[in-house]
């Protein structure tokens, strides 16, 4: 498992260059594009965690009726096994909201639309993360909707980086006696009359 107290994650270098990246798409983009990351990473999580896979494709996380291959069903295990925290899934869980707003609209869903600002300001208001910094927000003023949205991604982004660097593999169990004994030892036969 994790340990309690966790180191921050990866160098701001690699925050910078996210940010850059995510600044030249449309706000559609950067939703679809950071929920697909976020998506990835907690799938590359789940891979380093689990007992190994000796199949070439993952059943478990992979195809349409992979128990493990919707954004949901990854947020809800990566909880349950400990892998992350209760207030993590449930912020994983806003950003799929919010991905699915923007997913299943044809067009004129982005940062502005209501139901959108409305799950980010949730998001912000869960990690307190500006809240928590009165000299950025005095120096440069309150992030907008879509800037709070990728700084919430960024760092979740590479805690989950640093955290598949961190966490412990579950091993594959040992074979079970019923694949290794014999019943050729005649101590274990029944004895006549039982």
């Amino acid at each position: 498992m994790t340990s309690a107290v966790s180191a921050p994650g990866p160098d701001f270098d690699a925050v910078k260059r996210l940010h850059k990246e995510l600044d030249a798409e449309s706000d559609r983009g950067v939703i679809l594009v950071s929920s697909a990351m976020l998506e990835e990473a907690l799938r590359e999580l789940l891979i380093v965690f689990l007992a190994p896979n000796f199949s070439s494709a993952d059943a478990l996380l992979d195809g349409a009726n992979g128990p493990l291959s919707s954004f949901s069903s990854k947020v809800d295990v990566s909880y349950r096994v400990g892998l992350i925290s209760d207030r993590f899934a449930r912020d994983l869980h806003l950003i799929r909201k919010v991905r699915n707003d923007v997913a299943h609209r044809p067009a004129g869903c982005d940062f502005s639309d209501s139901s959108v600002k409305d799950r980010i300001a949730a998001l912000s208001k869960s990690h307190g993360i500006f809240e928590r910094s009165p000299g950025r927000i005095q120096r440069w003023g309150y992030p907008t909707v879509r800037e709070q949205f990728i700084e919430a991604v960024s760092w979740m982004l590479f805690f989950l980086a640093a955290e598949r660097r961190r966490v412990k593999p579950i091993a594959a169990h040992a074979a079970e006696f019923g694949y290794m004994v014999s019943l050729d030892d005649e101590s274990t036969w029944p004895k006549p009359g039982e």
